[in-house]
Formats: C-alpha cells, structure tokens, sequence
C-alpha cells in the first residue's frame, strides 16, 4: 500500500530526473574520456597534471554555477504560481549575475595559473597543468552562461531541451578529444593540454545552441520577449545573491575538499595522485545520477512549497531518497567487486592500478553516503534553505573530515586510503545533519499552515 502511494512521486521524480541524468552522466563522461585518453599517453605525469589542474579548477568554476543556482527553486516557485513576469525579472537580472561571475572567475583561474609553482607538486607536471588551466579559464564565462539558461529551463520544469544541448555539446567534446590529444586528421597533437581545449570548443557550442532555443522556441520565446518589461533592479539581484551565494559557498567549500583531498595525495607522489584520479572517476559518475535526481527534487519541492503543498513536498524528497538509494547501493556493489578491471581501463600502469583498484573499494561506500546527503541538499535548495548547509559544511569539513584525515592519511600511515575514509566520514555527518535540517523545517511549515 505504501509503496503504492508513492509510485506517482516516483514517477513524476524519474520523468524531471533522468534527462538531467543523462545530460549530466555525459558531461562526465567527458571527463572520463580525457582520464582514459590521457592516461594511455604512456606514463603518469599527463595524468598527475590533468587532476592537478582539476583540483584547482572545479572548485573555483562550482563558485560561479552555485551562484546561478538560485535561480531553480525562485523560479519554481513564481512558474507554480503562474507567475511568469516575475519569472522572466528573475531570468534576466540571473543572465546579468552569470555575466559578472564570469568575468571574476577569469580573473581567479588566471591567477592561480602562476601559482601554480609554489603549491609544492612535481615540476614535471607543471607546464601541462598551466596549459589545461589556461582552457579552463577561457571556458568559464560560456560555462556560467550554459548553468545559468539550464537553471531556469528547470525552475520552469523542462529538463529535455538541456538534456539534448549537452548530448551534442559531450559528442562533440570526445571528437575533439581524440583529434586534439592525439592530433588526428588536420589537427595538431596538443596533448594532455588538448583536452582543455577541445572542453572550450564544445562549451562555445552548447552556448550557441541554447541562444539558439530561446530565439526559436515559441514557449521560452515568450519569456525573452517580456525582457523588454521588466528590468534589472537591485532587489531581484539582491534576492539570487541571497540564494545563490550560500549555494555557491556551500558547492565551493565541498570542491575545495575534493580539490585539498587530490593535492594532499599529490603528496605522497604522482602515482597515488594519478590512482586517485582514476578511483574518484566512478563515485563521481554516480554523483552525476545523485545530482539529477538532486535537481529534481529541488523543482518538485520548490513548486510544492510555493502552493504550501507540504506533505505532496514530503513525499516528493521521500521518492528522491527511495531511489538514489536502490541505484547507489547496486552500482556500489560493482565498484567493489569489479575494482581492478575498472582501474585497468584507464591505464597500463600495474602500481597506479593497485592503488586505485583499493580507493574503489572505498569508493563503494562514498557512493551510498553521497547520494543520500546530496538529495536531501537538494529538498533543502527547493525551500530556498541554503545557509544553514553552507555553515554545516564549513563545520563538517574543518572539524570532522580535516582532522580524520590527519589521523588516517599521516599519523596512521594509510596515505590516499586514508584520505579517502576522513571524506566518507564527513559526507556521512554531512548527510545526518541536512536531514534533521529538513524535517525540522517541514515541521514549522506544517504547524504554520496549521495555525493559518
């Protein structure tokens, strides 16, 4: 009986879900490419490189997204409303926002570019990780573009157009991967350092199909032409800044540690470096299913809550649990079992496979742990709470993942495992923590409506 009264929320949670899934399982997939191509270059240090210049990236680039992310759970609540002047305000005045982010993320990953020398990693990989850094800061204002027309086709409960811009965007990204890494055909071998550009390229192009979709596409059509009504104003940038930033922070504070996680291995030397970015690559696909269903839940609970809809808002991030958890748990029994065979995909290289084979085994339970706080942060985000996850994160990571680590990875000698367990720790008190947030706050909407 139970179970047949969440099929509905199932459904509907699946239907919004999966074409954020596979567009975001592709841009992954992605990523997997350069591991796999770059790690078959023949030696270790392209692929040190390649994570090197990842680790200091991502977290500045999740920045400027996060701040864009605002934009869903406001716009899922005016769209449920039928507020579509308000909707298209919040649209315009987030283009603005994406435009100025992008320029200070430039500026950011252009200074980290010199930087670079005085982090204390191997010489060898320095000139390959500036020339990947270089593309990544061309990339950032048309990446902040892409999230920014993304998080409103959301917010407005249309996943479908995203999902086929980023399909040809990711096609295109593997084609030019192997023409630039490898230099096929009339293009030149550029390396490790062609991946940085063949993600620019492809990153140009989904800009240029989604100016496309809103020019020719009746329905978002409409929304570009009240643009001419409505006006950028302090208060509508005051109120993204006030979502976004704490989501911006929030994302940025969990990259840096994945990014503090890859640095403090390169430590221990290139080769765990190199193990740890194969292993990291399979948790991180599951992330890609855990954030489409993450986005979902953040869209069904946002248009829940702006119709006080509060037990259907419930049910909705209940779904979202049921089944990130049965994925989670059976992808999780493949990476334990199937480590080393996965490990050999990416490289030839007997010592980088060991040691990557065992972070998988680890790599099992992040997954679990993972999916479960990471759909819970997405109710969070529908009910536009996003400061109290930001400080649970600063706490999470500086008091419980910084300290485990030290212990794991240094005092006890466990090196990259090590490392690994002090994440799996934090994202488990991490994961509590969202969840007493969120039935603490459905339990004072509920006695709210009650009252009212």
């Amino acid at each position: 009986m139970l179970l047949k009264s969440y099929l509905p929320y199932y459904r509907a949670n699946f239907a919004l879900a999966l074409p954020v899934i596979i567009s975001q399982v592709g841009q992954y997939m992605v990523q997997i490419v350069d591991t796999v191509m770059v790690g078959h270059l023949g030696e270790a240090v392209p692929l040190a490189a390649i994570s090197f210049a990842y680790a200091l990236s991502w977290p500045v680039l999740f920045l400027g997204t996060g701040v864009v992310m605002g934009l869903t759970p406001l716009v899922g609540k005016s769209f449920a409303r039928g507020d579509r002047m308000r909707s298209a305000s919040l649209f315009k005045n987030a283009l603005l926002l994406g435009g100025v982010v992008g320029v200070i993320l430039m500026v950011l990953l252009g200074a980290m570019i010199p930087a670079m020398s005085y982090m204390g990693q191997d010489p060898a990989i320095l000139p390959i990780a500036r020339g990947y850094m270089a593309y990544q800061l061309a990339s950032a204002l048309p990446m902040v573009f892409f999230a920014t027309c993304k998080q409103f086709l959301e917010g407005v409960g249309n996943t479908t157009h995203t999902m086929v811009i980023a399909i040809v965007g990711n096609l295109l990204n593997v084609l030019l991967n192997g023409a630039l890494i490898y230099g096929w055909w009339i293009f030149p071998e550029m390396g490790a350092v062609g991946a940085g550009a063949s993600t620019f390229i492809s990153r140009l192009v989904m800009v240029v199909l989604f100016l496309r979709l809103f020019w020719r596409n009746p329905d978002y059509r409409e929304y570009v032409g009240l643009f001419r009504k409505v006006e950028i104003t302090r208060f509508r940038l005051r109120r993204l800044l006030n979502v976004g930033v704490p989501i911006a922070m929030q994302l940025f504070i969990e990259m840096t540690a994945l990014s503090l996680l890859a640095i403090v291995i390169g430590l221990f030397g290139a080769v765990p470096q190199a193990a740890h970015q194969i292993a990291v690559n399979l948790p991180s696909l599951s992330f890609m299913v855990v954030t489409g269903l993450a986005a979902a839940t953040t869209i069904r609970v946002s248009q829940d809550y702006g119709l006080r809809l509060y037990p259907s808002m419930r049910r909705a991030m209940n779904a979202s649990v049921h089944l990130i958890t049965l994925f989670t748990v059976c992808a999780s029994v493949v990476v334990f079992f199937l480590g080393r065979p996965i490990a050999a995909l990416f490289t030839d290289e007997p010592e980088v496979i060991d040691i990557a084979a065992n972070l998988l085994r680890y790599g099992s339970l992040f997954m679990i742990i993972d999916g479960f706080q990471g759909v819970i942060l997405g109710a969070l985000r529908g009910l536009t709470e996003v400061k109290r996850p930001m400080y649970y994160a600063i706490f999470t990571y500086l008091c419980v993942s910084a300290p485990v680590g030290y212990l794991c990875g240094f005092v006890l000698k466990m090196e990259a495992a090590g490392m690994w367990i002090a994440f799996i720790v934090g994202l488990a008190v991490l994961g509590l923590l969202y969840y007493r947030r969120f039935r603490l706050r459905y339990a004072q909407l509920t006695a709210s409506q009650g009252r009212s």
